[in-house]
């Protein structure tokens, strides 16, 4: 058994009063024992014995206070007497045995008494064996996380010494987060994270910034990252870094460049193979980096501009040294940013097979998605003196014009230029120099031979005897064609405008049943011209691109004129409505209109017979009365259509107003708006399907029922109810002179 060294035996097994030491003379009787003693000498025995006797007592008495307070405090000053960093106390091999008291109260264990983890120097004669502590009697669930963990390579989970590795003793503590503590022994690492973007950002003060735990879970439990358990596994490592990177909160806060990259990244032909156990496919960390993350805009970034190609080489390899070879790698190695890398064409996170038909490199995308994003930028080609008519020269042509269909077999851009391998057409290695088209155009033409090089591709030279025999043709056409429409337009409006009148004419004079009068033809008018307008400059605002609608649109930058034609369309068609509710209420007419307006079992009954008769199994129509079923049902979803469209439009006119006044303001504007859209859809189609079938497209009137001129019906239709009104028989009378019953 191993004893305190330096110190007595015996001051260590002490009855824990006082400081366990044996002060020099400690033990002599200092009574005395001489035999001479004396009267004078037996009264100061007496008094000593008198005096020693109190202080028994006073002891006694402070034991009994003292025994009253916490036990640890008295035991810390028990084991201070000789664990004290001043008495510098060592075990047998040398060791350290002291206790710093001021570290060791600010550290996590200072609420504990010296017996709670050293057990054994409770008893009164201990060795430092006995006595020593086990961090597992607490800290068992640590112990075994860390024996299943890649720090289990420190020593035995179960000892005490390998926790001091890391945490250090009472004496001196040491940090147990971040990466000043993982630095200890991943000292490359913490300096590589110290200079990436998340560790600048952590310098900073940002307390949103991942760190070593964020990454690698518990420091205990953390496994290798070959461990398929790992969060920093191939397979779990866009789960671990889309918990910030797909985290719309702090997407929002600081405004990341893309939202929602690890969605993108798990839909590509990486994140895929990732997912089908293929851990040679690029992950997050192959791309950006590790522990060695930068911005973008870092030189030293490995997704930099001019790094891109070297990055994506680490796995395509043959790919990027022809790319850094071709007219783009050597513009990019130059500096030229504008030039197009590997990103450029495939995107970043969502990068796609080639033949998936959802990448901008599929074969019938490659041309309008991919090419034309920098050959279609007029700007961009005149920065760097380059044609600007090569994608709508190629999409005017046959391959372009198929290649727009969706044909696949057509020639694209890639099929002549090359892919990654596109050089200068003055390069002999070019696919397009003069020396190779023949070959190039035998790809898909095998009877090609040489005369392919012969003509240019994109379009021919204006300055060549052919140009200048194609701008003639050109120039022919652009004149014949419009003067010759022009003339046909000019030849058939003036027929039509004869025929239409002799047709007005012999409407008029015909016999028929008043159906409309002055009033009612009025009202419809209003109706026919702000309805009109209404759905043409509407249907401008959402479809801005639409050729009946750019010149509005183009109006729009100087004066607001589509918005104030809309409104007083919409003014006019609220006005036609008040004319109309008050002349049913008010004119005998007008409340005969809504009497023969009102549905009954007999519309229905007439529907089906009309369905019949036209399915051939009646033999003929039923008799209407003034207002057949299907008049009655457009009338109807008429008032409701204008009074729905009348409230929205008028909502979303004083949105200001409702944004100031009225609670939830978005709610009422978002959907005052979608009930103003579909409505109007619903209203526009009605019409041009049910309403111009009746007085247009249907056989018995076409070209058109004149009944909103006239107010009379045509002569084969007869209802029942209604008085038949004879022509107007006065000489020269181009009018409908005798007003219709009712008339006002």
């Amino acid at each position: 058994m191993e004893k305190c060294a330096g110190i007595r035996a015996d001051s260590c097994a002490g009855d824990g009063a006082g400081s366990g030491f044996s002060r020099p003379g400690q033990g002599r009787d200092e009574m005395g024992t001489r035999a001479d003693a004396g009267p004078a000498r037996v009264r100061r025995v007496c008094g000593r014995i008198a005096r020693v006797l109190a202080g028994s007592m006073a002891s006694v008495f402070l034991l009994m206070i003292f025994s009253r307070l916490p036990a640890a405090a008295q035991q810390a000053s028990d084991c201070l007497t000789c664990h004290g960093s001043s008495v510098g106390l060592r075990n047998s091999q040398g060791k350290d045995i002291s206790v710093n008291a001021s570290t060791h109260m600010k550290g996590p264990h200072s609420s504990l008494s010296c017996v709670t983890c050293h057990a054994g120097a409770a008893a009164q004669s201990h060795t430092s064996k006995s006595a020593s502590a086990s961090c597992i009697t607490c800290h068992a669930d640590e112990a075994k996380a860390l024996s299943g963990g890649v720090h289990a390579a420190l020593g035995k989970p179960t000892d005490s010494e390998t926790c001091i590795a890391c945490h250090g003793t009472s004496n001196a503590a040491k940090a147990v987060a971040g990466p000043q503590f993982c630095g200890t022994c991943h000292a490359k690492e913490t300096a590589q994270y110290s200079a990436s973007v998340h560790g600048s950002a952590r310098a900073h003060g940002n307390a949103d910034v991942p760190t070593c735990t964020n990454c690698h879970g518990s420091t205990h439990a953390a496994v290798a990252a070959a461990d398929l358990s790992s969060p920093v596994n191939k397979q779990h490592l866009p789960d671990t870094c889309g918990s910030c990177h797909s985290n719309s909160s702090l997407a929002a806060k600081y405004m990341f460049a893309e939202v929602r990259p690890v969605e993108a990244y798990r839909a590509s032909v990486h994140g895929r193979a990732i997912e089908r156990g293929n851990l040679h496919a690029a992950s997050c960390g192959d791309c950006h980096g590790s522990h060695d993350i930068l911005p973008v805009n870092n030189p030293h970034s490995k997704i930099w501009k001019q790094n891109v190609a070297t990055t994506c080489g680490q796995c395509h390899t043959g790919v990027a040294q022809t790319y850094l070879q071709s007219i783009h790698g050597q513009a990019v190695g130059k500096g030229v940013l504008q030039a197009a890398t590997c990103t450029d064409c495939h995107s970043e996170h969502r990068i796609l097979a080639p033949g998936d038909p959802g990448s901008p490199v599929y074969m019938a995308n490659i041309s309008q998605e991919a090419c034309s994003r920098c050959h279609a930028d007029a700007a961009l080609m005149a920065d760097f003196n380059m044609p600007q008519d090569r994608v709508p020269t190629y999409e005017d042509s046959y391959h372009g014009l198929a290649a727009h269909e969706g044909r696949q077999t057509v020639a694209n851009c890639a099929s002549c230029h090359g892919v990654h391998n596109i050089y200068p057409s003055r390069d002999p290695r070019s696919t397009v120099n003069r020396a190779n088209l023949s070959k190039t155009c035998g790809q898909c033409h095998a009877d090609a031979g040489r005369r392919f090089a012969i003509g240019p591709v994109h379009g021919m030279a204006t300055t060549t005897p052919g140009g200048k025999l194609l701008g003639f043709v050109k120039l022919f056409y652009l004149v014949v064609i419009p003067v010759t429409l022009g003339l046909m337009f000019v030849h058939n409006a003036i027929d039509w405008r004869r025929k239409a009148r002799a047709s007005l004419a012999h409407y008029r004079k015909a016999p028929g049943q008043a159906r409309l009068n002055r009033s009612e033809r009025i009202q419809h008018a209003l109706l026919v011209v702000s309805f009109i307008v209404l759905v043409i400059t509407g249907f401008a605002l959402k479809f801005p691109h639409a050729f009946w609608a750019v010149p509005f649109v183009d109006m729009e930058h100087g004066h607001p004129v589509r918005g104030w034609l809309h409104r007083i369309a919409g003014v006019v068609l609220i006005g036609a409505s008040v004319y109309h509710m008050v002349y049913v209420s008010l004119k005998k007419s007008g409340r005969n209109w809504v009497k023969d307006m009102i549905p009954d079992l007999r519309d229905a009954k007439e529907a089906i017979q009309t369905v019949e008769y036209n399915l051939g199994r009646r033999d003929g129509p039923p008799k209407y009365r003034r207002f057949n079923y299907a008049e009655k049902a457009e009338y109807w979803a008429l008032v409701w259509g204008t009074a729905v469209m009348a409230v929205t439009g008028v909502l979303l006119w004083l949105n200001d107003w409702i944004l100031a006044h009225l609670p939830h303001p978005a709610s009422i504007l978002a959907i005052s708006t979608a009930i103003h859209f579909y409505e109007a859809i619903l209203a526009t189609l009605a019409i041009l399907i049910w309403h111009f079938y009746a007085v247009i497209f249907d056989p018995d009137v076409y070209p058109v029922k004149w009944t909103f001129l006239t107010g009379r019906a045509p002569e084969h239709e007869v209802r029942e109810g209604v008085e038949d009104k004879p022509a107007d028989k006065r000489p020269g009378s181009g009018a409908d002179t005798a007003p219709a019953a009712g008339d006002d």
